[in-house]
């Protein structure tokens, strides 16, 4: 069940994004062609195109980090043995966390829930900047669910452990 969850996630997160950077970049192609062939630019997309570069980034970081392709200390963390890189592994699991949690969930929704209170809007879509900003929160939700994964595994990791 565990297992089948953290494959949906995976499954929906990496097609989420793979639309995403496939839209913005339809989107982009647009803008050119409207600018150079056209000679009139459509101006939405420019601003939809960057709000989809800020989804997919963190989004996209969100996955990497759950596929463990983000940068690590990976010199620092070979030179530790079998435990201490178990350890290590937990020590940045928390502080990930920690970050997902306070910064981008609770963070990120205040700063959506204060542009939703000053009916703050995108200048070009007209929509509301709190739901273009939503992918703040979202992604952090992502990073604490990758994060509980690894916890679970780096502490199953220790306890099974041969002490010999």
């Amino acid at each position: 069940m565990f297992m089948a969850c953290s494959r949906w996630r995976d499954f929906v997160l990496s097609w989420f994004v793979i639309l995403l950077v496939s839209v913005m970049l339809l989107t982009v192609l647009w803008q050119v062609f409207t600018r150079l062939i056209l000679g009139a630019p459509a101006v939405w997309t420019e601003e939809s195109s960057t709000y989809m570069l800020m989804w997919s980034g963190l989004i996209g970081a969100a996955y990497a980090y759950g596929q463990k392709a983000h940068v690590g200390m990976e010199y620092f963390a070979q030179k530790l043995g079998p435990s201490s890189r178990v350890v290590l592994d937990l020590m940045i699991t928390l502080l990930v966390g920690y970050f997902a949690v306070h910064v981008m969930i609770v963070g990120g929704m205040n700063y959506v829930r204060v542009a939703l209170i000053n009916a703050q809007e995108s200048p070009t879509l007209g929509i509301p900047a709190g739901y273009l900003n939503l992918c703040i929160p979202i992604s952090g939700v992502f990073f604490f669910t990758y994060c509980i994964e690894f916890l679970v595994v780096d502490a199953l990791k220790l306890w099974r452990r041969d002490p010999r």
